[in-house]
C-alpha cells in the first residue's frame, strides 16, 4: 500500500507541474450532504482525483480522503463546518491563500452533531472543525482530543470581545476562536402588522401576552415556531428562566450542582411556556411542532406570523430570501422582561460565537493553528461576515459599518452583546449530550402538553 500511495504522490506532483492549460472542477457533493471544496492549488484537487483513481485500480483500495502521516506538500487541511459559513464570502479568499490546501466541508446542523458525536478513526477525523464551545469543547480539552490555541490566540484576543473569546476557553486555555457572528437569540417582528394593529413590539412578557391576543383575534399566527427541530421551542424555556431567576440558574445546572433542576424559576418557566402554547401564540397547539425552520422564516417574510424568536443568523436567512422585506419590512427586539423576575432584561441568550479549534492529532496541527488565528481575524473574513448579514463579534465594530447594507441590524446586535451583563450559551450546547437529548424530548412534551411543569423538573432533575 506504501508503494501504491508514492506512485499516486508522485504523478499528482508530476500533474500539479503541469501548468496552468488544466481548468480547475470544484468537488462535488457526497453521501447528499457534504459539499466539498479544494480552495487551493487547482490543479492538486485534479491531480489528486487522478492519483486516487490509480491507487484504487493497482491496488483495489476503497478510496476514501486520508491525510498524509507527515505534512508534506502534497497534503492538505481537512475543515468541517455548517452550511452557514458558506455563506461568508471573505471565506473563500481565506482558503485560496492558505499556506496548505483546505478542503472545506459543510452540513447541516442534525448531521454534524452525529457526525461529531460518532467515533471514528483518526484518519477520518478534521484537522480543523467548527463548534459550540460549551461542555463538548471542555470534555475534549480535559481528554487531550482537541489542540491548544493559546499560543496563537494572542491577536485574536486584541480583537474581539471578551466574553466571546470566553466561549472556547478551557481551564484558562484557549481551545476555540471565533468562526461566526455573535448570535444572540432576539424577537423578530413584522412591522407592518405590528403597525396596523397599533402595537409596538413587546417590551414585557404582558406585553407579548396581548400581542398574541390581538394578532389571534385578526387571524393571524402570531409566533412563528419551527418546532420539529425542537431546539426552537428551548429558546422560551431557556429566555424566560433567565428573566425569572437570572443567569446563575442554569449555571448551576450546567456545573451540575445537586437540585438546580428543581430552582423555582424553571418550573415557572415551563408553566409560562405552556400558557404561551395553550393561549395559541404558536397557532392551534401541535401545529408548530412539525414546522421546519426555514417555514417559519417564510411564515414572517409572507406576513402569516406576526413574530418569530430565533437566533440574529435569522436575519441572514430574511435577507437572502426575501431583501426587501429585511430592509424594510423586519423588525427586531430582545425578548421581553418578566415582571418581578429577578434576571437583567439585558442577559442575553443564545451562541456567543461559533468557534473553529484543531484536532490534537492532525500532522498538520501547526499549520492548523496558524491557518485558524489568520483567518478569523483577517479583515476579508471579518467584512464576509458582514456582506452575510452577520455581526462580527469584535471589539471595535462601528469602522466596519460605513456603508454597509446591513449596519442597523449589526448595530442592534453589538450592542446587545456588549452591554450584556451575562450572555448564556443555549442549553443544549452547554449541557453534555445526552442531558441535551433528554431535555429537548422533554422541552417537545411540554409544548405538546403530555407533561406538566412539575414534571418536566423532576425528569431533568433525574438526568443530574
Amino acid at each position: 500500500m506504501n508503494a501504491d500511495r508514492d506512485l499516486a504522490d508522485r504523478l499528482a506532483a508530476t500533474l500539479a507541474e503541469a501548468g496552468e492549460a488544466l481548468p480547475y472542477a470544484p468537488a462535488g457533493t457526497v453521501a447528499g450532504v457534504r459539499r466539498r471544496f479544494v480552495r487551493r492549488r487547482r490543479l492538486r484537487a485534479v491531480a489528486a482525483a487522478v492519483a486516487a483513481m490509480l491507487a484504487l485500480t493497482v491496488s483495489s483500495i476503497a478510496l476514501r480522503p486520508v491525510p498524509a502521516p507527515t505534512a508534506t506538500p502534497g497534503g492538505h487541511l481537512r475543515m468541517w463546518t455548517l452550511t452557514d459559513v458558506e455563506r461568508n464570502p471573505g471565506l473563500r479568499g481565506c482558503l485560496d491563500d492558505a499556506d496548505v490546501p483546505v478542503e472545506l466541508s459543510t452540513f447541516d446542523n442534525d448531521t454534524y452533531q452525529q457526525l461529531l458525536a460518532s467515533p471514528g478513526a483518526p484518519e477520518q477525523r478534521p484537522d480543523v472543525f467548527e463548534n459550540w464551545g460549551g461542555a463538548d469543547l471542555g470534555r475534549q480539552a480535559q481528554a487531550g482530543t482537541v489542540a491548544d490555541l493559546t499560543d496563537v490566540a494572542g491577536g485574536a484576543a486584541d480583537v474581539f470581545l471578551p466574553g466571546v473569546m470566553a466561549g472556547g476557553r478551557v481551564d484558562g486555555r484557549q481551545y476555540g476562536l471565533p468562526v461566526t457572528g455573535t448570535q444572540p437569540i432576539v424577537l423578530f417582528y413584522d412591522k407592518r402588522l405590528f403597525a396596523e394593529a397599533h402595537l409596538s413590539p413587546p417590551r414585557t412578557y404582558a406585553e407579548l401576552l396581548t400581542a398574541v391576543d390581538t394578532f389571534r383575534n385578526r387571524k393571524v399566527t402570531p409566533i412563528a415556531l419551527a418546532g420539529a427541530a425542537r431546539w426552537p421551542a428551548l429558546m422560551y424555556l431557556m429566555y424566560l428562566t433567565d428573566r425569572l431567576g437570572g443567569p446563575q440558574v442554569f449555571a448551576d445546572i450546567a456545573a451540575g450542582r445537586s437540585g438546580a433542576w428543581r430552582h423555582p424559576a424553571v418550573r415557572e418557566a415551563a408553566r409560562l411556556t405552556q400558557q404561551l402554547v395553550r393561549r395559541g401564540a404558536f397557532g392551534e397547539p401541535g401545529d408548530a411542532l412539525n414546522l421546519e425552520t426555514s417555514a417559519a422564516t417564510g411564515m414572517l417574510t409572507r406576513g402569516e406570523a406576526a413574530m418569530h424568536l430565533m437566533g440574529s443568523w435569522e436575519y441572514g436567512a430574511q435577507a437572502a430570501s426575501d431583501p426587501t422585506f429585511a430592509a424594510t419590512g423586519l423588525g427586531w427586539t430582545p425578548f421581553p422582561a418578566v415582571a418581578g423576575g429577578a434576571g437583567d432584561p439585558a442577559d442575553l441568550v443564545g451562541v456567543p460565537a461559533n468557534y473553529l479549534s484543531v484536532d490534537a492529532g492532525s500532522p498538520y496541527r501547526a499549520e492548523a493553528a496558524q491557518f485558524v488565528a489568520r483567518t478569523v481575524t483577517s479583515d476579508a473574513f471579518l467584512d464576509g461576515l458582514l456582506a452575510a448579514g452577520e455581526v462580527p463579534a469584535v471589539r471595535d465594530l462601528e469602522p466596519r459599518l460605513a456603508g454597509r447594507p446591513h449596519a442597523e441590524f449589526a448595530r442592534f446586535v453589538h450592542r446587545l452583546a456588549v452591554a450584556a451583563p451575562s450572555f448564556t450559551l443555549a442549553w443544549d450546547q452547554a449541557l453534555p449530550r445526552p442531558v441535551a437529548s433528554v431535555l429537548l424530548d422533554r422541552t417537545r412534551q411540554l409544548f405538546q402538553l403530555t407533561i406538566t411543569p412539575d414534571e418536566f423538573v423532576a425528569a431533568m432533575a433525574a438526568t443530574a
